[in-house]
C-alpha cells in the first residue's frame, strides 16, 4: 500500500512541476513572414 501511496504522490509532484514549466516557459513567436500568392481563380465569388 505504501508504494501505491508513493507512486501516486511522485505522479502528482512531476505533473505539477511540469504544468508551471509549462505556464512559465517564454516561447518566443515565430520570426519569419511567410507571403503565399492566391489567384482569383481560387478565391469565392
Amino acid at each position: 500500500m505504501t508504494r501505491i501511496t508513493i507512486l501516486i504522490f511522485f505522479l502528482t509532484g512531476m505533473t505539477l512541476v511540469g504544468l508551471i514549466l509549462l505556464s512559465n516557459w517564454q516561447i518566443p513567436a515565430p520570426t519569419i513572414a511567410i507571403n503565399k500568392v492566391i489567384s482569383n481563380e481560387n478565391l469565392p465569388k
